[in-house]
């Protein structure tokens, strides 16, 4: 039977098959691609242009596929020609009836160009990959070798303004004061990137468990209570029910809570007041951080969670950083398998909302036990 002329030069193999395997029609793309003529192909075995392993898989699960379902689609099969090699190639084949005999059509397209685009692709990744994780150490041993010079003028500076070292006037000790605060902020930036490098390549590990949500408030909360009031501030935490209890990583919920209880302190102006309160909602439990301080322009509330990114030079001036707090926060927050989210009214202050899954009540049961116990 003569092939179509669009059909024999078509940028794709094309070969007729009988249920025996024998060829019936070959276009002469396939022809060329193999390195046989049209006549030495017709008649042959389908299996005779197959490699040993593309036989085992058309019999195993091609011909099956065919039989059950009629049609088979991108297939990856290799094609062997006249001098052994060995062409990649996708399969899209389909049964017809043709003058009382069932019959597969099979198209063959190359996938050499997509194999080099894959094998480059691949190779790529591992370099990234590669040096993500050369930038993570180099960060790590960086942070480090910097963190601890930086906690011995932080500590010295603190006592010297403690009067350790003698007594100082008021300007002494307030540039002691300014040391010290300066000291803290470069560590906090310092761990920032660290953190943010850790988690880009994957090395933070985040291990949720039941626990309390109201006793990680409590410890967070005691940490940045003298900061609030040096800072003129007001800090109140909601009465948080007991039965309360989240699947998260402590430390990792601590390392949110503390960023974003830093963050309303540094952005609420003196006299403010912050409040951290948190309720059950459907299977989840959140945890709100609510400030009356500047607030955050609505065009730009989404941004925030961006990576290095800062808000407009009118809002902070007067407090920079790297950008990167936030982007941690919601990162660790996902990663345990909740969010984080804000709400703003710029003058009146915002809200931010950390969610994360309730522990069921078989937990609950179980912590109130050991509780009373």
């Amino acid at each position: 039977m003569t092939i179509h002329p669009v059909l024999d030069t078509a940028p794709c193999g094309y070969v007729s098959v009988a249920d025996d395997g024998t060829m019936l029609e070959v276009n002469l793309t396939l022809a060329s691609m193999l390195g046989y003529t049209r006549a030495e192909l017709l008649g042959w075995h389908l299996q005779k242009i197959l490699p040993p392993g593309g036989r085992i898989f058309y019999q195993t699960h091609v011909f099956p596929l065919l039989k059950m379902h009629g049609i088979a689609e991108e297939l990856y099969v290799a094609l062997r020609t006249r001098d052994g090699n060995d062409i990649p190639t996708l399969l899209n084949a389909a049964r017809r009836e043709r003058d009382g005999q069932r019959v597969t059509d099979c198209i063959f397209v190359r996938m050499l160009q997509r194999h080099e685009f894959e094998d480059q692709l691949l190779q790529a990744r591992r370099l990234a990959e590669s040096a993500n994780e050369a930038k993570a150490k180099f960060l790590s041993m960086m942070s480090h070798d910097i963190r601890t010079p930086l906690t011995a003028i932080a500590g010295y500076a603190g006592l010297a303004a403690g009067g350790a070292f003698g007594p100082l006037n008021d300007e002494q000790r307030a540039a002691m004061q300014g040391i010290r605060g300066a000291c803290d902020e470069l560590l906090r930036l310092m761990n920032d990137i660290l953190g943010f490098a850790q988690l880009d390549s994957g090395r933070i590990p985040v291990h949720p468990v039941p626990l309390r949500a109201r006793e990680v408030i409590a410890r967070a909360e005691t940490l940045v209570r003298l900061r609030a009031e040096e800072s003129g501030l007001t800090l109140r935490t909601d009465t948080c029910d007991d039965d309360l209890v989240v699947r998260a990583d402590p430390e990792r919920l601590q390392q949110i809570l503390l960023n974003l209880l830093t963050n309303a302190i540094k952005f609420t102006p003196h006299g403010g007041a912050i409040e951290i309160t948190c309720e059950p909602h459907d299977a989840r439990v959140c945890i709100r951080v609510r400030d009356t301080g500047i607030g955050i322009p609505r065009e730009q509330l989404e941004r925030i969670f961006d990576p290095f990114v800062q808000l407009d030079p009118i809002v902070d001036v007067v407090h920079r950083g790297v950008g990167l707090g936030l982007a941690i926060s919601r990162d660790l927050a996902r990663a345990m398998g909740g969010e984080l989210r804000a709400e703003s009214t710029p003058g009146s202050g915002s809200v931010f909302t950390i969610e994360l899954p309730a522990a069921d009540a078989a937990v609950n049961a179980l912590l109130e036990q050991e509780t009373t116990s």
